[in-house]
């Protein structure tokens, strides 16, 4: 009986193992970029919200003053705009003055852009009131994205 060796001629894939690391990290990069993009998606995603929770908060705190100073809710009409004073001390001698300079500086110091407008209508003992606050949420990341948020309610 003879044994018969095997030989085994050179090996025909040398190099694949390189090729396969190579698209390995050509997907992983081109993941990675993926996933970047989607992370400053969010974010910016992420601010708008924020913008949109503190224009419906300010909405609410100008009612909330309106109807605990009810018998003047007329006199807090009107439209507002100015520029944020970080330094600001509350100002005016009647209460819807000063309630009215309050929150027109926390519209513009919390809100880019950030405006206000108040619509008093009553009819009878019925005290209707909309507030608008409007701002640009694109002031941050270049453009021009005008935003509102509207608010009517019943004092």
């Amino acid at each position: 009986m003879s044994i018969r060796a095997d030989r085994q001629g050179p090996s025909l894939q040398l190099g694949f193992t390189l090729i396969e690391a190579l698209v390995a990290a050509v997907v992983l990069s081109v993941g990675l970029l993926g996933l970047g993009g989607l992370l400053g998606i969010s974010v910016r995603m992420n601010q708008g919200a924020l913008l949109r929770t503190q224009a419906t908060n300010l909405a609410y705190e100008i009612t909330d003053a309106m109807r605990a100073n009810r018998a003047n809710a007329a006199a807090y009409a009107g439209n507002y705009t100015t520029a944020c004073s970080v330094s600001y001390a509350r100002t005016g001698s009647v209460i819807a003055t000063a309630d009215v300079n309050e929150w027109n500086n926390r519209l513009a110091c919390l809100l880019p852009q950030g405006n206000g407008a108040v619509a008093v209508t009553t009819s009878g003992s019925r005290i209707t009131v909309t507030v608008t606050v409007t701002w640009n949420e694109q002031v941050r990341f270049g453009g021009n994205a005008a935003e509102s948020f509207i608010f009517t309610t019943e004092l």
